[in-house]
């Protein structure tokens, strides 16, 4: 009987550890599972502070033009001579290059000539005509004032013949100024002819004055363009003075915050981590719609020149609506909403507080406060583990893109 109940008293004594620990290990995962859920929420605070901040428009588009002036021929032909090279100072007018034209390329200019002729010829037969439409125009006009001396109106031959008069004072005067309009086209055409001739010229030379940027032949080289379709080939490009021009498209729902002669930050993929920075030059209002979104381009120019800048570069763009310094900020992630209403929690010691707070302009990350804090008030932020993550600022005393104005100590705490 004592083994029996020694037996007994063992298995008790087993079964008892065995709930202990189980309840251990319950405990355990409730507490670990208290303390992941407690981590995924981590309570920091900040300090308000004075500084510098701007509100910006963050937009995207292409450098429209650098300046850049295209050399262009319609000729076909091979080139003969080349006379400049790349970085050579050119005034207009100036011999580029000779091309040996071919086959294709004599019967083009020969065709463009003829062109040129037959424009000529009818800019000298409309100056002509508009000689024998003044004649015409001086005779009715003297005809029309003699009727109108002489005629008494008493018969009906009489208005007859004041309104024959009239009329045909009217009709020489119309005719004399259709016939000067006529002589107008007939110049535009003379020199689009003219143009269209010197197109076709073996012979190419600077359209202005500038800098050779690059040459895109060589000699040797042969240059074919469509003869039906009028094409041209660009041979060379002549960089002018001046800044570079970007086009951004903006949203609808940031176009109305964008004003011209507002700063611009602008960056460029294909020059790494350089910065330019610019002016808005034009705002187009009337927009354009593609595929139900609204965009609304915005020319921005550079401040300064730079050869590193090529036409049809993309460029990323920081437009600057607004900017302040020496006002009160925090981060905007301490500011809750609720029912149109603005927040923070303010810490006092270990106690908190709920305080009202009206707001001004803000960057990415921080807020202008314009009412219901005061410098040095502590505020909570309640956001996730930052571990991991590097935090910087939009708002500086002296570089927008660094450091808290007296540390980043002196803002968060």
């Amino acid at each position: 009987m004592k083994k029996t109940g020694s037996f007994f008293s063992k298995h008790k004594i087993i079964i008892i550890a065995g709930v202990l620990i189980l309840t251990v290990v319950i405990a355990g995962q409730k507490l670990l599972k208290k303390n992941e859920t407690s981590d995924s929420t981590t309570v920091t605070t900040a300090k308000a502070v004075k500084g510098n901040i701007s509100s910006s428009v963050e937009a995207s588009g292409s450098i429209e033009t650098a300046n850049y002036l295209a050399v262009t021929t319609s000729v076909n032909g091979i080139v003969k001579k080349v006379y400049v090279q790349e970085g050579d100072v050119v005034v207009k007018g100036q011999k580029i290059m000779d091309i040996t034209l071919n086959s294709d390329g004599e019967e083009s200019r020969a065709s463009a000539y003829s062109s040129y002729l037959s424009a000529k010829a009818s800019l000298e037969r409309a100056k002509s005509n508009l000689l024998t439409k003044e004649s015409a125009l001086m005779n009715a006009e003297k005809s029309f004032e003699k009727e109108r001396e002489n005629n008494s109106y008493q018969t009906e031959d009489e208005r007859d013949s004041y309104k024959l008069a009239e009329n045909a004072y009217l009709v020489a005067k119309s005719d004399y100024e259709l016939q000067k309009e006529e002589i107008t086209q007939a110049e535009v055409a003379l020199n689009k002819a003219l143009l269209s001739y010197q197109a076709q010229s073996p012979t190419i030379v600077a359209p202005d004055s500038g800098i050779i940027a690059n040459i895109l032949v060589v000699e040797g080289m042969d240059i074919s363009n469509s003869l039906s379709e009028r094409t041209s080939t660009t041979v060379a490009s002549i960089r002018k003075e001046g800044t570079p021009i970007a086009s951004l498209n903006i949203s609808e729902v940031d176009i109305n915050k964008v004003k011209v002669g507002q700063k611009v930050i602008l960056t460029l993929n294909s020059i790494g981590d350089k910065q330019f920075t610019g002016k808005v030059a034009g705002i187009d209002k009337i927009g354009l719609t593609s595929s139900g979104v609204s965009n609304y381009p915005v020319i921005v120019k550079f401040d300064e020149n730079s050869d590193m800048v090529l036409p049809n570069m993309g460029v990323d763009a920081e437009i600057i609506t607004d900017e302040k310094s020496g006002v009160l900020i925090i981060p905007t992630s301490a500011i809750e909403t609720t029912n149109n209403e603005k927040n923070v929690t303010l810490v006092k010691g270990d106690a908190t507080e709920k305080v009202k707070v009206e707001t001004g302009i803000s960057s990415d990350k921080y807020t202008e406060i314009t009412s219901g804090l005061s410098e040095g008030d502590i505020v909570q932020i309640k956001s996730l583990p930052t571990e991991g993550f590097t935090t910087s600022s939009g708002i500086n005393n002296t570089n927008r893109n660094g450091g808290m104005p007296g540390g980043m100590g002196d803002f968060m705490r």
